[in-house]
């Protein structure tokens, strides 16, 4: 399985600035190639003339997207390993429409305008140091504009996942998308002449019904079951499991649990293992019931969110569950020490019936505990949780 400079920690390292230098040029250079270097190409999207920049963006995403599904599939990288930047939407969709405008304005972007400006262009140049201007000016009013530039902010987020589809499916779709993309665009270009079109796109006849059956066999990849992480593959890996074993890193205390909460930390999920009846019974506000023989699937959703909490009666099936989910590659997943009957004994136990010794910080800790949880309706003051026995 292939570790990435991001999941490697060496994104500072000087082979990762080396292999960036080489990958920067390369792309430079196919930009060029693309005909990018023109900022009157460039800016033909806009009045309907040139379509190249659809065309081209279009393939970059589907090439990446459905290498990224065989890759997935077939266990040659972790979905983990790749970095993806936080989902903001209003200040994103603020932030495409100020670039959109930029791009009408000067027909560049910042990676064109750099190719640009390699090939000569004065109108680069020029596009670059407003960039390095506008970039200063941010910075110096950031304090100002702090306040709005979190709206929205939906953490690492995916469309699949925000809609429910499974990401075959929506590979599919996207590659339907932009083929009709492709044909629409070389219809613009010809004028709607369908003879003109027939005579020069023979090449994207075959481009079309490639990636559409790359997109089926990522869809049915997808349908499988088949994840690509083999446990024969895992033999390196399963010394990391053991690694974070002994360095406690597999569990978390219940009072951590209950002070994330309490924060109103809202990427936390808590997921209960027990049978639907025991959940039904008694469980912690704001928790998922989770069968544990579909834990792999129904959690992949909360794959990106900070933390995943395993909690049962005891320790034996979180402890299982969580074994199995780093195989498959979770990373922010824990066993809640001790399971629920911790959480009672130590979170909602009244500070006034606990024998060890509390200081004032800790009892009026406690009685905001209560305050919490008790809105929920839960059985605190019982002898203990209902179902709470030993596993």
């Amino acid at each position: 399985m292939i570790e990435t400079i991001f999941s490697s920690n060496s994104l500072s390292s000087a082979n990762a600035f080396l292999i960036s230098l080489v990958i920067g040029a390369a792309f430079g250079w196919c930009l060029e190639q693309a005909g990018f270097g023109s900022s009157r190409r460039l800016a033909g999207i806009f009045y309907f003339r040139d379509m190249a920049v659809l065309k081209v963006m279009f393939s970059a995403v589907v090439t990446a997207m459905l290498g990224l599904g065989f890759a997935f599939a077939f266990g040659v990288i972790r979905p983990d390993a790749i970095y993806v930047p936080e989902t903001i939407l209003g200040a994103q969709i603020l932030g495409g429409f100020i670039f959109g405008i930029g791009f009408v304005m000067s027909g560049w972007c910042p990676g064109t305008a750099v190719v640009g400006a390699v090939s000569g262009k004065f109108d680069a140049l020029v596009f670059l140091f407003g960039a390095i201007l506008g970039s200063y000016a941010f910075n110096e009013a950031y304090p100002l504009i702090e306040p709005y530039y979190n709206w929205g902010n939906m953490g690492v987020s995916h469309i699949y996942k925000e809609t429910g589809i499974e990401f075959g499916d929506f590979a599919l779709l996207v590659t339907v998308i932009a083929v009709f993309a492709f044909w629409t665009s070389e219809l613009i270009e010809e004028r709607f002449s369908f003879i003109r079109l027939a005579e020069r796109s023979s090449g994207l006849w075959a481009f079309s019904v490639f990636i559409l059956v790359g997109a089926v066999m990522v869809m049915a990849l997808n349908r499988s079951g088949s994840t690509g992480y083999k446990v024969v593959e895992t033999g390196v890996y399963a010394s990391e499991v053991l690694n974070h074993v002994e360095l406690a890193e597999d569990h978390i205390e219940p009072e951590e649990v209950a002070r994330a909460l309490l924060a109103g930390q809202k990427r936390i999920v808590i997921a209960d293992l027990r049978s639907r009846e025991e959940y039904d019974e008694w469980h912690i506000p704001g928790s998922i019931h989770l069968p544990i023989n579909s834990a792999v699937k129904m959690l992949d959703r909360y794959r990106e969110h900070d933390l995943i909490v395993l909690v049962s009666n005891g320790s034996v099936h979180p402890g299982q569950a969580w074994v199995v989910l780093q195989i498959f590659g979770y990373r922010n997943v824990k066993v809640m020490a001790d399971g629920l009957r911790g959480f009672f004994d130590r979170v909602l136990k009244p500070a006034s019936l606990r024998i060890e010794p509390l200081s004032e910080a800790q009892a009026n800790e406690i009685n905001h505990w209560r305050t919490m949880f008790l809105g929920s309706g839960m059985a605190v003051g019982s002898a203990s949780p209902p179902g709470a026995a030993a596993e």
